[in-house]
C-alpha cells in the first residue's frame, strides 16, 4: 500500500476508535458522578495507545519519503556475445599471419612472375646474354625532319662539273650527292625550287642546306640504286653503326671497316665497303667488339635515305 494512503488509513482509524471509546465511556457512567476522574484517565491513557499505534505508520511514512524515489528504470544489459578462441586468435594474431602470407618477402617468394621479369633469359636476349638474331631484317628509310639539327650554307656544293652524282645511300629516285668526300654530303634532294637538303649523318640527326640551281634543273633526273648502302644500320640489341669517310683505324689482322658504331665496336669487311653485307630476306655483317675476331650477326634494321 502507499505510504500516503497507509497515514491516511491510520488517522481514520484512530479518530474512530478515539471516538466510540468515549462515546462508550460516557454512555457507561452517565448518572455517576465518582467516575468522571476514572474516565479521564482512561481517557489518557487510550489516547497515548492510539498516539503510539499512529506513530507507526507515520514513520513508515518518513522512511518511505527519504528512500521512496524510484530510481529510473535502465534497459537491461545487453548480453555480450562470447567469441570463440580460434577468432580471437584471428583477430589478434591473423592479420600479421594474412599479410605475412599475402606478401612475397624480400625474396619475392610466392609471388607470381611476371612474364618476361626475372627469369633467367630476358625478352630479346639469348642464353648468353645476346640479344636473339631476328628472323628477317627490316628495311626502313629515313629523311631530313624539321627536328634535326640542320645549318645553311651559303656555297651551292652542287654547283661544278663532276659535283654531283647519284647518292650511294639511297634507293630511290631524284637522290644525289654533292660536293667533295669532306662536305659529307651524303644524299642530296630538292625540296622546293632551288633549295636542296642534305643529310650528312642520319644516326646524329645532322643536315645541310643551301640553294642550288644546278640540282634545281638535273636532280630529279638520278634514277633508283638497287645496290644502293644503307646510311644507318641497327645491330640486335639496338646498337647503331653508320658509314665513315675514311678507314684510318686498326683492325682484327687484315680486316677494313668502312661502318662505326656508337658504341665503339665496328663493321668488318675483307677490302670493299660493298662486301661488308651479306644481303637476302636477313642482312647479315661481320661485327667485332674491341678488334677482336669478328661474329656473324643478323640487323635488325637496314635504313636508306628516302621518303
Amino acid at each position: 500500500m502507499p505510504p500516503l494512503a497507509l497515514f491516511t488509513f491510520s488517522w481514520l482509524n484512530y479518530s474512530l476508535c478515539m471516538k466510540f471509546a468515549i462515546q462508550g465511556d460516557a454512555d457507561s457512567t452517565a448518572g455517576d458522578p465518582g467516575s468522571v476522574h476514572w474516565d479521564t484517565s482512561k481517557e489518557r491513557i487510550m489516547r497515548r495507545r492510539m498516539h503510539a499505534a499512529l506513530a507507526v505508520p507515520i514513520l513508515v511514512l518518513a522512511l518511505a519519503s527519504c528512500g521512496g524515489e524510484e530510481a529510473p528504470d535502465t534497459p537491461p544489459d545487453e548480453p555480450v556475445q562470447e567469441q570463440p578462441a580460434d577468432s580471437d586468435d584471428s583477430s589478434d594474431g591473423g592479420g600479421e599471419d594474412s599479410a605475412e602470407d599475402s606478401d612475397p618477402g624480400e625474396d619475392g617468394a610466392g609471388a607470381p612472375e611476371e612474364e618476361g621479369v626475372g627469369s633467367e633469359e630476358s625478352a630479346g636476349e639469348g642464353p648468353d646474354g645476346e640479344a636473339d638474331a631476328p628472323d628477317s631484317t627490316e628495311i626502313a628509310h629515313v629523311w631530313v625532319e624539321d627536328d634535326w639539327e640542320i645549318e645553311q650554307i651559303d656555297e651551292d656544293l652542287c654547283e661544278g662539273e663532276g659535283f654531283m652524282n647519284p647518292s650511294q645511300y639511297s634507293d630511290q629516285e631524284a637522290f644525289f650527292s654533292c660536293g667533295p668526300i669532306a662536305a659529307s654530303a651524303l644524299a642530296c634532294r630538292v625540296e622546293a625550287e632551288n633549295l636542296v637538303h642534305c643529310i650528312t649523318s642520319a644516326t646524329g640527326r645532322t643536315a645541310i642546306s643551301f640553294e642550288s640551281d644546278a640540282a634545281a634543273e638535273s636532280g630529279s633526273a638520278f634514277e633508283a640504286d638497287e645496290e644502293a648502302l644503307p646510311i644507318e644500320v641497327t645491330l640486335p640489341d639496338g646498337t647503331t653503326c653508320a658509314p665513315t669517310a675514311h678507314d684510318h683505324g686498326e683492325h682484327y689482322q687484315d680486316y677494313f671497316s668502312w661502318y662505326l658504331c656508337e658504341d665503339g665496336s665496328e663493321l668488318l669487311t675483307t677490302e670493299d665497303i660493298q662486301d661488308t653485307f651479306e644481303r637476302g630476306e636477313s642482312w647479315t655483317v661481320q661485327h667485332s667488339v674491341g678488334q677482336g675476331a669478328p661474329q656473324e650477326v643478323t640487323l635488325k634494321t637496314v635504313t636508306f635515305a628516302g621518303i
